[in-house]
């Protein structure tokens, strides 16, 4: 059963003058590097009241009038969420009083849903797609190729889009999406990613909730990985889930998504994920980054957090991805990948193509592994994106990988400013 999660505007009746009183102060302490911009969290206790409201807002104490948006992420627990207001060096510390609203404004961070597909916005402004259905590119091509459950487009704060669907080289390639190989089960080969072989497909499957804010939106969703050795009984070999979080924008940096990924057993078998030089969690570039002529210079860039570039990363283990390429409209865009530090064999391989505008993180390039059947160990893929106009800046990606990796020390104070 699905669930919409929004911006009750009747919460602030409810909240007694006591329990105002009773609200913590939040303190953030960069401890690890220089923050700017850093999207934060805190685990929210249901103590306070305020569990179910995002009408907030935080107030630094040496500068009231810098208040931002906070907003309060449902789960288990649940989480206050914000972005930093303004840099915040190593070493230093800052205490916000929480505001509760009085007149809720309408969320700014939206989530639209249709038949077809889920939308993220910023203020209108589209962030990305997510397709539940096939987009009409699908009709255009075999219907083999015919996909869901991935992004597309994948939007700079100026519209350009950095991801590409259904690229006349590569019609399986779709956007930002996740797709194993080189894998066996039960005593089969099965290609999830290469959809001519017919072995193997991704589709979406349902949608488990939305959410939005003034600071967070976006969606859960179910996807299937299904056997399709069999073509008259596809079964089910995976049940996968994606959440994924759209970040309110701060000035200068671009848009940052997180995405989770859940993948669990969907019978009692195991899927072997055989030792391969690509497949997992990819991404495809848009067509004006590709020159299809042999031997031409690519239009799209990679830089690694290494230093590496096309040439030389291929099959190294950076933290991060950077690939950027011309802009419509002039200039240029960028998308950078974070692979968190907790996922499988962190860091994990990446697969840069030498000339496509494409690449994907893949943990079996040296040796295979298994997906067990037990769900309750799912194997779980974490990546922060970072999807901007303007060319990379080794030190802003640097900033934002230290926040990602290492989360600044963020904790409630229940004591009076």
């Amino acid at each position: 059963m699905r669930r919409f999660l929004s911006v009750p505007a009747a919460v602030a009746a409810f909240l007694t003058a006591d329990c105002r009183a009773a609200l913590p102060m939040i303190e953030v302490r960069a401890s690890d590097g220089d923050l700017d911009g850093a999207a934060m969290e805190v685990t929210w206790p249901n103590s306070t009241g305020l569990a179910a409201a995002s009408t907030l807002s935080l107030a630094p104490l040496d500068a009231a009038d810098l208040a931002v948006p906070a907003q309060i992420l449902p789960g288990t627990p649940a989480r206050l969420a914000w972005r930093l207001e303004r840099p915040l060096k190593k070493g230093e510390s800052r205490r916000y009083a929480i505001r509760l609203l009085p007149n809720p404004a309408e969320a700014t961070m939206k989530c639209a849903e249709s038949e077809s597909a889920i939308e993220l916005r910023e203020a209108g402004r589209l962030i990305l797609r997510y397709w539940k259905k096939p987009s009409p590119e699908a009709a255009e091509n075999e219907p083999h190729y015919s996909r869901t459950g991935y992004i597309h487009p994948f939007l700079t704060p100026k519209g350009q889009s950095v991801t590409g669907d259904y690229p006349t080289d590569h019609p399986h390639q779709h956007g930002l999406f996740f797709a194993w190989t080189n894998t066996e089960f039960a005593g089969h080969k099965l290609n999830f990613w290469d959809q001519k072989a017919e072995t193997g497909r991704v589709l979406h499957d349902s949608t488990v909730e939305t959410l939005e804010g003034n600071v967070v939106a976006g969606f859960t969703v179910r996807l299937r990985h299904e056997d399709l050795v069999l073509a008259d009984k596809p079964t089910t070999v995976l049940d996968e889930t994606w959440t994924v979080r759209a970040w309110r924008a701060v000035e200068g940096e671009g848009t940052l998504v997180d995405i989770e990924s859940r993948q669990v057993c969907a019978s009692d078998r195991p899927l072997q994920i055989l030792k391969y030089h690509y497949g997992g969690m990819a991404i495809r570039g848009p067509a004006a980054w590709f020159n299809p002529v042999k031997d031409a210079e690519p239009p799209a860039a990679f830089f690694t957090s290494e230093g590496k570039s096309r040439t030389d990363g291929n099959h190294t283990r950076p933290d991060w991805v950077a690939m950027t390429g011309p802009a419509d409209e002039g200039g240029s865009a960028t998308v950078a990948i974070f692979s968190h530090p907790e996922n499988f064999r962190a860091p994990q391989w990446v697969r840069l193509h030498p000339a496509k505008p494409y690449f994907v993180f893949t943990p079996m390039v040296e040796e295979g592994f298994a997906i067990e059947p037990d769900r309750e160990s799912p194997y779980v893929s974490r990546y922060r994106y970072l999807v901007f106009d303007g060319k990379p800046d080794p030190a802003t990606l640097n900033r934002v990988w230290l926040g990602y990796s290492k989360p600044p020390a963020v904790s409630l104070v229940f004591e009076q400013p």
